[in-house]
């Protein structure tokens, strides 16, 4: 099987329903999301808080820097919220997060938007959706092409491994992270993903960067 084979297989087994489907090609989403219009050299920023609590310092430092660059630049100062982590989310932190951030005199242009006197949260920009949970089509296509470009790599390790591999790494003073003999499944072929797959095993894709020994 030659490498390009291989990736497209491996495609296939990670993402089997976007092989035919427009949402499955980079280029839908470079269409659908065409480069604004706005003056030359204007800023766009994000906040992108996790509703995990309440506002702290760092979210309330990062918000008035990306207001005000975006505003003296003529650009769009976004809210994103980072909902990925279902475990720790709070009841009422989208609506505590924003509330807090107009209270020190930070509005954003769009993305998510509450509105205190309804109650309601509503979504503001046609660069959307703005929830991160909500963008995951637009995640599987750019990692399906990385897998296919051969650049990428589904990778198995469990947590307690990952854990027994950092911790064999501190011991030693080696650089820390997934490489080298530590990546046992750089070149997992596409049956054996597809087999721990239909297994139930939990995966990551991850790059495929260049790795020299030594």
């Amino acid at each position: 099987m030659t490498d390009n084979h291989k990736n497209s297989r491996m495609a296939e087994v990670l993402f089997p329903d976007m092989a035919d489907n427009p949402a499955g090609d980079p280029a839908y989403y470079e269409a659908k999301y065409p480069q604004r219009d706005l003056p030359q050299g204007a800023a766009i920023t994000r906040l992108g808080p996790s509703p995990t609590g309440f506002i702290h310092l760092g979210n309330l430092y990062t918000a008035f820097m990306n207001k005000k660059l975006a505003e003296e630049t003529g650009g769009v100062c976004l809210l994103r919220i980072e909902d990925t982590d279902n475990k720790r989310e709070v009841p009422g932190a989208v609506e505590s997060l924003i509330s807090s951030l107009h209270y020190f005199g930070v509005d954003f242009d769009e993305g998510v938007m509450y509105d205190a006197t309804t109650g309601d949260i509503y979504e503001k920009g046609g660069y959307g959706p703005y929830y991160q949970s909500a963008r995951k089509s637009v995640y599987h296509a750019f990692a399906r092409k990385l897998i296919i470009e051969g650049l990428a790599y589904p990778c198995f390790l469990t947590e307690a491994e990952i854990d027994d591999i950092r911790s064999e790494q501190e011991s030693t003073k080696a650089m820390t992270g997934i490489y080298g003999a530590y990546a046992k499944y750089r070149e997992i072929t596409p049956e054996e993903a597809a087999s721990r797959i239909a297994s139930g095993s939990d995966y990551v894709v991850r790059f495929k960067a260049p790795y020299v020994d030594g």
